[in-house]
């Protein structure tokens, strides 16, 4: 979703609130509800225009043809569940999925869940720092090797494989746990299904999910290296040390260095012996910085905390080895007119259920990073 298609989901949704004031409020006007509902139609069909060539010009393909009349609609399902209007069989395809019963959370469309993954896409997630699967369980283990590798074992052909240095591996358990926000939605989404819907959700849950993955994923992190205490790193040249003979060397071949605003500033203001900057441009990424080739990924303080005043957490090396971040594939909804009942409006209820494991603990480390100490 580009910046124009954004200002015209807000904009969308600045004059659905119009609509509803005009509708619900002590002072109705019809003929300018009317007119702004006008004005809504014409922003969505731009908005859906633009979507379509935003699609060509990714896959470099013409256009699709617009959605037969026949086939059901994911935002307009979820949008007539709201206002408590009936379904088609299609529409009740897209949200039972395999047959859920009444009462029981429903499945998010795939076109809407789509729609979501890509706006997911505006914000800093660290889901792309770790190894992510997905899964229909809501428990299980996953079998990793346990130890260094030792290599393969020579043999005579004809001859037993020796057993006794065959690797032994360790099952890793996960539970997935739920999360899942109330938003609360206006009744008037006449014409406005998509981008009204996709604006709620924005404000409402995604922010909210990525600020809860985040904290699961560097909680995870940070817990996985030596029961939770980092290792003290005093400078630039301690770092370097660190990187070099603490990590195997594959560990860097997919390599990062994790901080927030305040251990990249203190990092950013290191310089060696010539007064050069450590850090230096990613050519890959104008936005990014590089430190012995490995790429500073940075967060907020407010997700990834100080460890003191003077002390900045440090997660680096091969993090996708580190954790792994099982999601379930069904991303969940319900509906309600009665629960905001006092405001006029409607209750949409999303779920999202996740665990993060703590997978190769060798592979990265977790460092409390504080600045060079003068000569």
């Amino acid at each position: 979703m580009n910046k124009k298609m954004r200002e015209l989901q807000n904009l969308i949704m600045q004059k659905s609130q119009e609509v509803k004031s005009f509708l619900d409020g002590e002072e109705k006007d019809l003929d300018k509800a009317g007119a702004l509902l006008d004005e809504i139609d014409a922003l969505q069909k731009e908005f859906d225009l633009l979507a379509r060539a935003e699609q060509v010009n990714k896959a470099g393909v013409p256009a699709t043809p617009a959605q037969d009349p026949e086939k059901a609609d994911g935002f307009q399902a979820v949008a007539k569940m709201l206002a408590k209007r009936d379904l088609s069989d299609a529409e009740k395809a897209l949200v039972t999925g395999d047959g859920a019963a009444d009462g029981e959370n429903l499945l998010i469309p795939d076109d809407v869940k789509a729609e979501i993954n890509e706006l997911r896409k505006t914000y800093i997630s660290a889901k792309s720092l770790v190894t992510v699967e997905t899964t229909d369980a809501l428990a299980g283990s996953v079998n990793y090797e346990d130890g260094v590798p030792t290599g393969l074992t020579e043999f005579e052909d004809g001859a037993e494989i020796a057993t006794e240095t065959n690797p032994k591996f360790k099952a890793i358990k996960f539970a997935i746990k739920h999360f899942g926000k109330l938003i609360p939605i206006s009744r008037i989404l006449i014409g406005a299904e998509k981008a009204g819907l996709m604006g709620y959700i924005n404000r409402w849950f995604l922010k909210n999910a990525v600020l809860t993955e985040n904290a699961a994923i560097f909680g995870a992190l940070k817990a996985g290296y030596n029961g939770g205490t980092p290792k003290a790193v005093e400078g630039w040249k301690a770092l370097k040390t660190s990187i070099t003979v603490d990590l195997d060397p594959s560990c860097l071949l997919e390599g990062v260095i994790v901080t927030n605003q305040s251990g990249f500033a203190c990092l950013d203001a290191e310089e060696d012996a010539d007064g050069r900057p450590v850090l230096q441009p990613n050519p890959a990424n104008p936005t990014e910085k590089l430190f012995q080739g490995l790429p500073v990924k940075v967060f907020p303080d407010a997700q990834l905390a100080n460890i003191d005043g003077t002390h900045f957490p440090m997660i680096y090396g091969d993090t996708k080895a580190g954790a792994t971040f099982v999601e379930h594939k069904a991303l969940e909804f319900q509906t309600s007119e009665h629960y905001f009942f006092g405001k006029n409006q409607n209750c949409l209820r999303v779920i999202e259920g996740f665990d993060v494991m703590s997978t190769d603990t060798s592979a990265y480390i977790y460092g409390s990073f504080s600045a060079s100490v003068s000569a």
